[in-house]
């Protein structure tokens, strides 16, 4: 296995104290973490909704990124001929300076959750208006991804023959929990993030129940921020719904338990501090939004509120959400419903651009 590249930042720091030792012109001084250890997975988890499955850092090696240059120029000295001369301690004010914009750069990506229209639903004598083969629609999702910039998606009705052709399309561009054929979660709700900006630190399962009240284990994983060094955790979920030709009846009482579950599981990944981000087609609107912040302290990307005013879901008030624990930044959401996605799938495409506190 590959082991992950160092990131830039330790790089930084590393020639900034040496640099100022020799100059004695610059004293550099950067706190880590505390009890922060890249290799040590999670303990195990047990009595909760979160079934633990560490798999390391990621295989996929980071970006080729240079170390940041640092300036040495200076004025020109007498009798230089014009020539810039470099000025003591140039170097090393540089290299701190770069240091310090590192460490104040905040943690900002985008995130995503999509549902994809399964394959068998648009296959012959599939139940979807949409016949278009999986193969161009999963190259138009692929599409709408990069229109929206996005470091990392949820995908829900991710059938097999699709996430065999996001692997294709993407190779190790991209890294994928669970992997198609792997067996280690429900590949239909499927978490999908861009391998240069995100590594897997650790992957989990939440255990809800599914339609018809079959029981799941939907994936959840941690990751971390090439350069930052922050790490948070991602659930995705397809609650069941009802009312619908192939939903089998009232699912009422499966997805309010699939609810409760969330939470549970949004409590106990966050008990270290860790952000979590839910994401997902949930199948509800106001009430989803309204159970949520009544038991959460949680943010959603969409916006609205709850307060001494009541529950006020967002509007418009969609069923496919983004919401993250308190803390968490949002900006620039974006509900996609344009052609692009229509041709992909039956659902929009939502967006946000993130930033860890």
């Amino acid at each position: 296995m590959l082991r992950p590249s160092r990131p830039v930042i330790l790089d930084v720091l590393v020639l900034g104290a040496i640099a100022a030792v020799i100059a004695g012109l610059v004293v550099l001084q950067v706190k880590g973490k505390p009890g922060e250890d890249r290799a040590a997975p999670s303990a195990h988890r047990t009595g909760g909704p979160v079934t633990d499955s560490s798999l390391g850092p990621s295989p996929t090696p980071g970006p080729t990124t240079g170390q940041p240059t640092a300036s040495t120029t200076g004025p020109a000295s007498p009798g230089s001929g014009g020539a810039v001369v470099p000025q003591p301690g140039s170097e090393a004010s540089g290299l701190a300076q770069s240091a310090q914009s590192l460490a104040a750069a905040p943690s900002i990506f985008r995130i995503a959750t999509f549902n994809v229209l399964g394959a068998s639903h648009t296959r012959k004598g599939g139940d979807s208006f949409i016949k278009t083969p999986y193969q161009k629609r999963m190259g138009y999702a692929v599409r709408v991804l990069a229109n929206h910039a996005v470091d990392v998606v949820g995908f829900q009705e991710f059938e097999p023959p699709q996430a065999s052709e996001f692997a294709r399309l993407m190779g190790p561009a991209w890294g994928m929990f669970p992997r198609p054929g792997s067996g280690q979660a429900d590949g239909r709700q499927t978490i999908a993030w861009r391998a240069q900006t995100l590594e897997l630190v650790q992957a989990s399962t939440v255990t809800y129940p599914y339609f018809h009240g079959q029981v799941i284990h939907t994936p959840a994983v941690r990751l971390r921020l090439r350069g930052t060094e922050d790490t948070f955790w991602v659930i995705n979920v397809h609650n069941p719904a009802t009312g619908c030709a192939v939903c089998g009846g009232n699912n009422d009482r499966w997805r309010n338990q699939s609810v409760a579950r969330e939470i549970a599981a949004i409590k106990q990944l966050s008990a270290d501090g860790t952000p979590v981000f839910l994401v997902g087609d949930m199948n509800s609107k106001g009430a989803f939004y309204c159970d949520m912040t009544s038991a959460l302290r949680v943010v959603f990307a969409a916006g609205g509120g709850s307060g001494a005013a009541g529950c006020q879901p967002p509007r418009p008030t969609p069923i496919d959400w983004i919401l993250a624990t308190r803390g968490v930044a949002f900006s620039g959401y974006l509900s996609d419903d344009s052609a692009l996605v229509d041709a992909a799938s039956d659902h929009p495409v939502n967006s946000v651009t993130a930033m860890l506190p």
